[in-house]
């Protein structure tokens, strides 16, 4: 039997923590809203509406790219995605195919043995969400009140090798993201989704084998399992003889396995074209400047910064978990020295754990 080598790419779609969505002036908190209850004529797609761009999308967006560590594109426009789908009224997905607004960039993410993986960041682009369909045995109900709900999807490069460096890389995006400002991070309601491309070849081949994408995963446990579990079935179908098909698959959270949904698409079945109804994106460097300094300290900062304490991982991860206690523990550091901050971080940490 063959060793086998796993690997993973990540895209993430973030909703973006504006008022309003990203073209429209409707509600862009759906969360205890009734079924299309915050839906203005601009998401229902009706002939005649012309989209307005939410300035605020592009300031959260400019701010990512800072957490990402990567360059904020001066120019970037938006295009048509075209694809039909009962959630998505126009036909077709507002987004950002040939000019993103967040260019290469990168994290690191840190493993549970004290190590980091590096993933490099693609790029990352601004689009809408669609709405959500909720499926009854043999119908389905349509919600579009996240129809037009601001994104930007961070497409990683295929660095990944294992589930636990899936999960990793997962956790730090979501950490990036909320001490950035960009998302509420709500993973319960989707604020933070993550689509997971998976492929596996003979250990020190050249080429990748076809990947599968397990779609809207909503929890860093299901990026681990959904990976173990693809890579598992992968190397079934291979040894049995059989062939790897490029598809979207979903997880089943209950069985903890992923099941076939469709054939996955590439590039040029979209048909991609300009959208000549919204304006490209045109900054400079001032702009990017004045928005990207009003970003807090990130999670590597407090890792620095605390490097001096002794504290553990698992204590880390505890103040992390928390931008308000991370922030106390640095003040503390900076005004009482190590040694208080030390003491103070390990209360913190047997108090979140013992209400946990």
């Amino acid at each position: 039997m063959a060793n086998y080598q796993m690997t993973i790419g990540i895209e993430c779609h973030v909703q973006l923590s504006t008022a309003t969505k990203l073209f429209s002036p409707a509600d862009n908190d759906a969360r205890d809203k009734d079924p299309n209850s915050v839906v203005s004529p601009i998401d229902y797609g009706l002939p005649g509406m012309l989209p307005i761009l939410n300035r605020e999308a592009v300031n959260l967006a400019i701010k990512a790219g800072k957490a990402l560590n990567a360059p904020i594109a001066k120019v970037s426009r938006f295009d048509r995605k075209h694809y039909f789908y009962p959630d998505l009224p126009k036909g077709y997905q507002t987004t950002q195919m040939y000019q993103p607004i967040i260019q290469a960039g990168s994290i690191d993410a840190p493993l549970e043995d004290g190590t980091s993986v590096k993933v490099r960041i693609h790029h990352a682009h601004m689009e809408e969400d669609a709405g959500k369909l909720t499926h009854y045995g043999n119908y389905s109900l349509v919600d579009l009140n996240r129809a037009g709900t601001p994104l930007i999807e961070i497409v990683s490069e295929p660095d990944m090798h294992s589930p636990q460096e899936a999960k990793a890389y997962a956790a730090e995006l979501h950490r990036l993201m909320t001490y950035a400002g960009v998302t509420r991070g709500d993973l319960y309601h989707g604020n933070m989704r993550f689509d997971v491309n998976i492929s596996i070849a003979p250990e020190g081949a050249t080429e990748l084998g076809n990947r599968a994408e397990v779609k809207n995963l909503n929890s860093f446990r299901s990026v681990e399992k959904a990976a173990e579990y693809e890579f598992k079935r992968q190397v079934a179908l291979v040894e049995k003889g059989e062939r790897i098909v490029q598809e979207t698959r979903g997880w089943d959270e209950a069985k903890q396995k992923t099941n076939s949904q469709r054939s996955k698409e590439d590039a040029q079945d979209y048909r991609y074209m300009p959208d000549a109804d919204i304006p490209p994106i045109v900054l400079t460097d001032a702009e990017i400047e004045k928005i990207q300094a009003t970003v807090p300290a990130l999670p590597p900062y407090y890792r620095e910064k605390w490097s001096s304490l002794g504290l553990s991982r698992s204590v880390v991860d505890s103040m992390l978990a928390h931008q308000s206690y991370a922030v106390l523990i640095a003040e503390i550091q900076d005004n009482a020295g190590d040694g208080v901050a030390k003491r103070v971080a390990h209360w913190f940490s047997s108090a979140i754990t013992s209400t946990d």
